[in-house]
């Protein structure tokens, strides 16, 4: 399986503001790509007409050129990058997920993001001449780092001639994080939630609730090896209403509990 390759960027400001009590403006249209990476609080957002949502510590937020970014928050610590894809002309959000989606990203890797976040503050001491090609190294291997997780877990991709099956598919991998609801997505399908269960284990000989469930697994196993958040911040993450409720779904999935896992796989 081939992996394809994002547009590298190009950068073109980066900026790291430590305790905001508030953005200096509640809403922003760049004129170029712009990622906020959350490093302490959390901010609410929204783009264009789209609806509100939330980003925490650790999670990215990507906002296009030319969409207004509205955004509050009541204590903040983040970065703010600026950049530019190299090939702008190629760059477009694909219907394979080759491009990153706008909107909130996550890298699984915490204690790599956490690494590179710290260099980007250090890169303030380093010489002008070399801050600009180093920051924008930076941002080039965060994008890898992405780009690699994001390919791993399409591995598992389901395909589908069937174009409704396709489609559910990828609505399931976009709301597993949040704890996919079987009748919304039916819905939107203009199918009944039992037709749907029926042709997807049909197709792929799961149920979709099961498919989910697996997807959610994978980014919970991930944090766990690659990240110091606790199981409470994790259920959180991916979707489970407390860390007794993901203990016990993991248990149940894996015949060991998410601690054990935990030591046993981190290096």
């Amino acid at each position: 399986m081939d992996q394809p390759r994002f547009p590298e960027p190009v950068l073109i400001y980066h900026v790291f503001v430590k305790d905001a009590a508030h953005f200096q403006k509640t809403e922003d249209t760049y004129d170029h790509w712009a990622l906020f990476i959350v490093e302490e609080g959390s901010f609410e957002y929204r783009m264009g007409n789209a609806g509100s949502e939330r980003a925490v510590k650790g999670e990215m937020v990507l906002c296009p050129p030319n969409l207004t970014f509205y955004r509050k928050t009541t204590g903040l610590s983040f970065h703010l990058i600026g950049f530019q894809w190299q090939d702008a002309v190629s760059v477009r959000e694909g219907a394979d997920g080759a491009f990153p989606p706008v909107g909130k990203l996550i890298v699984l890797n915490n204690k790599r993001l956490n690494s590179t976040l710290s260099l980007f503050r250090e890169a303030r001491y380093v010489k002008d001449s070399l801050a600009q090609d180093y920051k924008n190294h930076l941002l080039k291997d965060l994008w890898y780092v992405y780009q690699i997780e994001s390919f791993n877990r399409k591995i598992n991709h389901l395909y589908s001639e069937n174009p409704v099956l396709q489609r559910a598919v990828h609505r399931l991998q976009q709301q597993a994080e949040a704890g996919v609801s079987l009748k919304s997505v039916a819905i939107e399908l203009g199918i009944s939630q039992v037709q749907l269960t029926r042709l997807f284990k049909q197709e792929f000989q799961m149920t979709p609730s099961a498919y989910a469930a697996n997807l959610r697994m994978d980014k919970v196993k991930l944090l766990l090896v690659n990240s110091s958040l606790t199981l409470a911040a994790i259920a959180e993450q991916c979707g489970f209403t407390d860390e007794h409720h993901l203990s016990k779904s993991f248990k149940q999935m894996f015949s060991i509990n998410p601690s054990t896992y935990r030591k046993t796989y981190t290096v």
